[in-house]
């Protein structure tokens, strides 16, 4: 080998010698610090780590509040809402501002005079009725039947009046002398709360649901049921008083449940009955025929708007001997959409006193059903039957009547009198409490006559709740 090339890879090889031994001691050196700097950014992302997932569960811990929150304040909105709707709906139905007809289903309507000092708010009001009638083998006539005048009054917060005074056919100076002018209702609240308040005075019995919502306006054919004219006195008024109220119980989240009541110690029916009816039997506002005193009372339970189920009861001595009349009766309400049906079951039974001769009428029963249709064609609306009006409605009535009640073995007939009724009828309302009805009755009758007899006939009326 030539000497200058071994000096010279001999100079490579140290020079690589020394290079390696300067790179193992930078390494050595190095590692150390590069270990440690590692070492920090794993502890940094570590921590970050655990920063970041304290922050996303305190975030999700927040929303959650959040969701939480919104949703208690959704359903306290709900809350809010539904307790301001049924605040309006009773209001709108038992007209707070009217006092008179107080309890009625109506619209707007009587007018209120408000005292400048601030108490004893005088309401007046009432309503009034014509109508025609043409029933075979009678003559063909109108009549003025009806006249009712409503005077409430709101003494305070608590204390209130109501009173009904109707004046029929004219009253009794009317110059045929078949009318009559007499106290309905008249009678004072003192409220307590909703569940319980005392009522006093000449008081509507709450037996059925004619008898409570019998005015002409409120009322879809012109016609009363028979039941609510020889099984049931209406208007029966009695002097008394008792107690009323309403609860709303919540079922865990059902709170449409409405229960009311009505009971009261009243004078009660004498024995002024026959086989033709009761009407006979209302009883003076001044005196009773007996020490006894009789109890009346209505529950009737809402388990939706519009839809109500009703109990009502009697019971009381009618002759000053001990015997006694009681009576029972069931009512339904049922509305869907706009179909309305109504539907009416009563039976009283008489006690008699076992030496006596039997010449009383020992029961009275009488049943209806009727069913509404309320409708209006849009096309109606720019014509004078719909023009200026909010809400006018046209409504299709059926009704089926009955009623049966025991002989008195009197001179007229023999065996238990019996009648039924078929109605057909339509009425246009151009408001609420203002209505035109029309119907065509089939009447049937076996023994006496309770009502039309046998004679069909065509009615027709115009009654006007103000």
């Amino acid at each position: 080998m030539n000497p200058f090339y071994a000096r010279l890879t001999e100079k490579k090889m140290k020079f690589i010698r020394t290079t390696i031994a300067v790179l193992m001691i930078l390494t050595l050196s190095i590692c150390p610090s590069g270990a440690d700097e590692v070492f920090e950014l794993k502890a940094m992302v570590q921590q970050l780590r655990t920063d970041y997932e304290s922050k996303i569960q305190s975030l999700e811990a927040k929303i959650g509040q959040l969701e939480a929150n919104q949703e208690q304040r959704v359903t306290d909105k709900v809350t809010q809402l539904r307790e301001e709707i049924k605040q309006e709906i009773k209001d709108e139905t038992l007209q707070v501002d009217y006092i008179g007809r107080h309890n009625a289903p109506i619209g707007d309507g009587g007018l209120l005079v408000k005292n400048p000092f601030g108490f004893g708010n005088v309401s007046l009001g009432g309503y009034f009725d014509m109508e025609y009638l043409d029933r075979e083998n009678e003559d063909a006539t109108f009549r003025q039947h009806r006249w009712i005048i409503n005077i409430g009054a709101q003494l305070a917060d608590r204390i209130r009046f109501n009173s009904e005074y109707e004046i029929e056919y004219g009253g009794t100076n009317a110059p045929a002398g078949d009318g009559e002018a007499k106290v309905e209702q008249a009678y004072g609240d003192y409220l307590i709360n909703d569940m319980i308040n005392l009522r006093a005075g000449a008081i509507l019995s709450p037996f059925g649901r004619y008898n409570l919502y019998h005015d002409s306006d409120l009322q879809d054919l012109t016609d009363r049921p028979i039941l609510a004219r020889d099984v049931v006195p209406t208007t029966w008024t009695e002097a008394g008083y008792g107690f009323f109220g309403e609860f709303n119980p919540a079922v865990g989240s059902y709170e449409d449940l409405m229960i009311n009541y009505e009971i009261y110690a009243v004078n009660g029916l004498d024995s002024g009955f026959s086989d033709t009816g009761t009407s006979g039997a209302k009883n003076s506002l001044k005196t009773d025929n007996n020490d006894d005193k009789a109890f009346v009372g209505r529950v009737a339970v809402s388990p939706f708007l519009g839809h109500e189920v009703a109990v009502n009861g009697y019971s009381g001595e009618y002759n000053g001997k001990g015997d006694t009349l009681t009576g029972i009766g069931f009512d339904i309400l049922n509305t869907f959409g706009p179909l309305e049906l109504v539907m009416e079951y009563v039976y009283f039974g008489v006690e008699e006193t076992p030496t006596a001769i039997s010449d009383l009428a020992n029961y009275f029963q009488g049943a209806y059903a009727q069913l509404n249709y309320h409708f209006w064609p849009e096309f109606l609306s720019n014509t004078f039957l719909g023009r200026g009006f909010d809400r006018p409605t046209l409504t299709l009535v059926g009704r089926y009547d009955w009623a049966k009640i025991g002989d008195d073995s009197d001179a007229v007939g023999s065996g238990d009198n019996e009648e039924d009724r078929y109605t057909i009828g339509f009425n246009y309302r151009p408001l609420d409490t203002f209505v035109v009805k029309f119907e065509y009755q089939f009447n049937h009758t076996k023994n006496e006559t309770l009502e039309a007899g046998d004679n069909n006939g065509f009615i027709s009326s115009v009654a006007l709740g103000f």
